[in-house]
Formats: structure tokens, C-alpha cells, sequence
């Protein structure tokens, strides 16, 4: 048995889907931890799971799980991650790993990873939180950055709506206001939307 199929048969579901995440969109790296930690929670949250199901809880910068932060540095003990500064990145073992998991993985599954990544990798650190806390209010009990992000929502949103991040639909939830006067918004903006 080689490196990277041992490996692959320690992994329990949090390392998958860690492992998976690194390596998708060709192996872009995940910039930085704090993202890292948000999209695994939103991914165990959209398959099911509840945070607490990966020790995710309310901290001072929303979700956060020390169970995360420790599989992480595991996969990085055994050459399967690497941190340069605060991104992470797959290794070329961790391709291997990532292969082999991706195998026993539904397209569906892997597809989401790769839009998850593709989106939440290129929002700033305050567009992820305005876009987190909105989703899991419930994550931004303990806080720290809240009222500061939150004081600018409307700000962070148009950015992700302009970027392309969000569709309108998802920027009315966040504003909390109805999708006509999002539209109405963007097109005062100049914005290109889609509903």
C-alpha cells in the first residue's frame, strides 16, 4: 500500500471533504484559513450536517472549529497540505489523495465543492462574513467583527452582486428587502443581475 492509499483510508469525512476542497478548481489554493474554516462549515451545512457535527461554534469571527484547524495541520504533518502564509494549498501527494477520494464521490458533490470554492475563494474576508453571518445568524452570537461588517452590508453585497458572486435573489435575503427593490437598486447602479 502506497503513501497516498493509506492516507486515503485514514480519511474520515471531515478530511474528505477538506482534502477535496484543496484540490478542487485545479488545485487554486484556498486563501487563507478563515476561508478554509467558512466554506467547510457552509459545505457540512448544505450536505446535511450541522456544524456541530465537525465541532463548529459561534467565535469572535463566526464559525469556527479547533477540530478543522487540527485536521488541517494533520494533513499538512503527512504532505498532503501546505501552508504558504495564510493559503492553503494541495501538494502533489494530496492530488493522489484527492483522486482516490474523488472516485467514491458523486459528481453532484464534487461539482458543489468546485462552485463553493470558486465563489467564496474570491470574496473579500467581509464579503464571506456579511454573506456567513446572514445565512447562520445563529454563528455570529460571539462575534468580534459583527457590527462592523454588518454596519456595511449593503456595501459587501453590491460588491458580490457586481462581481457576479451572488444572484439577486441572495442579495434581497441579505438586505432583507424584496428582490423588486434589489433590481430597482441594481439598475439605478448599473448593475448586471440576474434574478
Amino acid at each position: 500500500m502506497d503513501a497516498a492509499e493509506r492516507i486515503h483510508a485514514a480519511c474520515d469525512p471531515l478530511r474528505r471533504l477538506v482534502v477535496l476542497l484543496a484540490a478542487s478548481k485545479g488545485g487554486e489554493p484556498i486563501r487563507g484559513r478563515m476561508k478554509l474554516q467558512k466554506m467547510v462549515f457552509m459545505l457540512a451545512c448544505g450536505n446535511g450536517r450541522e456544524g456541530g457535527s465537525f465541532g463548529y461554534g459561534a467565535s469572535g469571527g463566526g464559525p469556527h472549529s479547533d477540530i478543522v484547524e487540527e485536521e488541517a495541520g494533520h494533513l499538512e504533518d503527512v504532505g498532503v497540505l501546505r501552508t504558504d502564509g495564510e493559503d492553503v494549498s494541495v501538494t502533489q501527494l494530496g492530488r493522489e489523495v484527492a483522486g482516490r477520494i474523488a472516485d467514491g464521490e458523486d459528481r453532484r458533490t464534487l461539482d458543489r465543492i468546485d462552485r463553493y470554492k470558486e465563489v467564496f475563494n474570491d470574496m473579500t474576508a467581509d464579503e464571506l462574513l456579511t454573506y456567513v453571518y446572514s445565512s447562520y445568524p445563529d454563528m455570529a452570537a460571539r462575534s468580534l467583527t459583527y457590527d462592523r461588517v454588518m454596519s456595511d452590508k449593503e456595501r459587501h453585497t453590491v460588491s458580490m452582486l457586481v462581481g457576479g458572486k451572488i444572484a439577486l435573489g441572495r442579495a434581497a435575503e441579505i438586505l432583507d428587502r424584496p428582490v423588486d427593490d434589489v433590481w430597482r437598486m441594481a439598475g439605478r447602479m448599473r448593475i448586471q443581475a440576474t434574478r
